[in-house]
């Protein structure tokens, strides 16, 4: 087989600030992986902020979870297109055809984020993922506290603070908004979730940078979600792996993509709706916050869902590329 790189860079639509910190347009690189019979498998590595400049882009493709990502990707959209279903009947003998999944919001003060938070609710969306800690944790109580008084009960709340609270500054703003009826929060802070967890009635997210973190998460019981993104554990298969041994332990799991074009969200939307268990919302409404990008057949999210894309394999496809 062959395999070829395409580097991309692609601006966002606004610049996304969260407690890892801000970024104004994303790098990475397609894989197409052309096979012996002429089919062509496609794959998408994209390390988050790790790839500044070409020669960091080719570093990043040269060994690691995210070449490992692009290439089993590409593989199951070759193999999906020989069973001619789509991919997601790779991975599950009765996959779901389309999955819920949350918005996500950034906006920096409480009057901005409620606005936010009530579009996303009239698009549809039941499940709303706030950004925090990338201000003060007296902002970030007000930002949550305003989205709950805007969008009212019935509408599931998780917040995302990406490792960057102290224990202290955590404690003081989750027990500011313990009456929010918060689904989990997601790493609120670098080390132990659960000192964190033992001390608030918010369920603890953890979001595992490698696969081997996840699996020590799981055998410690160390959070009561997990959170994965096959983008960084090395694909689809070694995620979905790890999702079910999870679920099956009694954990809820939420599939999201790490801010990729579509190829990627495509392959973790088919991942998403592989899994066994109880729906939930995951993360992957997220290929709208770039700007257009030469990438075909992933359908926007529509009443706080998606639909796995249409034909066998993957389903999306790169625009040719004009000389």
């Amino acid at each position: 087989m062959r395999h070829e790189f395409i580097p991309y860079a692609i601006a966002f639509r606004e610049p996304v600030t969260t407690g890892a910190g801000r970024w104004a347009e994303r790098r990475g690189a397609w894989l197409r992986l052309e096979a012996d019979d002429g089919r062509v498998g496609l794959g998408e590595a994209a390390p988050l902020g790790r790839v500044e400049t070409a020669a960091s882009l080719e570093e990043a493709l040269a060994q690691g979870p995210f070449r490992d990502a692009a290439f089993d990707l590409a593989e199951l959209d070759l193999e999906a297109q020989r069973f001619g279903r789509p991919l997601a009947w790779v991975l599950s003998d009765a996959p779901r055809a389309q999955v819920a999944v949350n918005a996500t919001l950034f906006a920096p003060d409480a009057r901005s984020l409620a606005e936010e938070a009530a579009r996303a609710v009239s698009a549809g969306f039941r499940t709303l993922k706030v950004k925090v800690a990338a201000a003060a944790p007296e902002v970030d109580i007000a930002r949550i506290l305003a989205v709950r008084g805007r969008v009212g009960a019935g509408v599931a709340i998780r917040i995302d603070a990406n490792r960057a609270w102290d224990e202290e500054t955590a404690l003081e703003v989750l027990r500011a908004v313990e009456g929010c009826d918060i689904e989990y929060v997601e790493d609120p802070v670098a080390g132990d979730l659960r000192a964190v967890g033992r001390r608030v009635n918010i369920p603890v997210a953890a979001d595992p940078a490698t696969l081997e973190e996840g699996e020590r998460v799981l055998r410690s019981r160390g959070a009561d979600y997990l959170v994965l993104k096959p983008m960084a554990l090395g694909g689809l298969r070694p995620t979905r792996k790890l999702a079910v041994a999870a679920i099956d332990a009694g954990l809820g799991v939420v599939i999201t993509s790490i801010l990729e074009t579509a190829v990627g969200v495509a392959g973790a939307l088919h991942l998403a709706a592989s899994l066994p268990g109880p729906e939930r919302a995951h993360g992957l409404a997220t290929a709208g916050l770039l700007e257009e990008a030469p990438v075909e057949g992933l359908d926007p999210p529509h009443d706080g869902r998606m639909r796995l894309p249409k034909g066998p394999g993957l389903g999306v496809r790169l625009r040719e590329r004009t000389p």
